[in-house]
């Protein structure tokens, strides 16, 4: 199973578009500040010193600004003047309007890919809510929780037949990662929920409604958003 999630991770969080993939140092810099800032080891609006970062990761500071590069790009950090970059830290209605775009963006690519992509397409998808399941029932650390639900996001939008979509859709799903921190401890609640919510959206996939699949998968992301605005608010 960890296997399965590290490798989910790898290729969810490292298709990075046109510019192709960091390299593996790199890698390991984005995951070391991605996972820490979820579990909030590093909080919203900390500064990342590269010098420090590197000497702890033993990794020299051209991966490190590679790294902090990329991550500025897709919006997860900012460059201030005179003192380097630090973790975004967006107010609550920023958060909300992250969220209202992953909605739809994640009930787009879900309805393509049930017209796009075949069932064998559609296997991976359908692990991954496995996986999931587990993970929830076996009351798993929140990072790899997550981590396995950013994962069957990234596997509907490789088969939905859209590249912009799915571009589209890793964007703003890395983006609400890192928002996913506020649902620590995690509830109870909140998994039922979330299991209920993703067996309707396989059901409703594997009955091939575009209809029914778009809304479900926008109730899914509109499940974990009411929660993190609710803790925030």
């Amino acid at each position: 199973m960890t296997q399965t999630i590290e490798q989910g991770w790898q290729d969810a969080v490292f298709g990075m578009g046109d510019d192709g993939l960091p390299g593996p140092a790199a890698k390991l810099v984005i995951r070391y500040l991605l996972r820490g800032i979820l579990a909030e080891r590093i909080p919203a609006g900390a500064r990342i010193r590269e010098v420090e970062l590197a000497e702890s990761l033993g990794v020299s500071r051209a991966p490190v600004r590679e790294a902090l590069r990329i991550l500025e790009q897709e919006g997860l950090l900012e460059s201030t003047a005179q003192r380097g970059a630090r973790v975004i830290d967006p107010t609550p209605e920023e958060i909300a309007h992250q969220f209202e775009l992953l909605a739809t963006i994640y009930g787009s690519v879900a309805r393509f890919a049930v017209r796009h992509a075949s069932d064998s397409d559609l296997e991976p998808f359908f692990d991954s809510i496995r996986v999931f399941e587990y993970e929830l029932q076996s009351e798993r650390p929140l990072v790899e929780i997550i981590e396995v639900s950013y994962r069957m996001g990234a596997q509907l939008g490789q088969c939905c037949g859209s590249r912009l979509a799915a571009e589209l859709l890793r964007k703003m799903g890395r983006i609400c990662y890192l928002q996913h921190r506020y649902l620590a401890p995690v509830p109870k609640r909140w998994m039922q929920q979330s299991l209920t919510r993703l067996s309707k959206l396989e059901q409703a996939v594997r009955s091939r409604s575009e209809e029914k699949t778009e809304k479900a998968a926008r109730r899914l992301i509109d499940n974990t958003a009411s929660l993190v605005l609710k803790r925030i608010g």
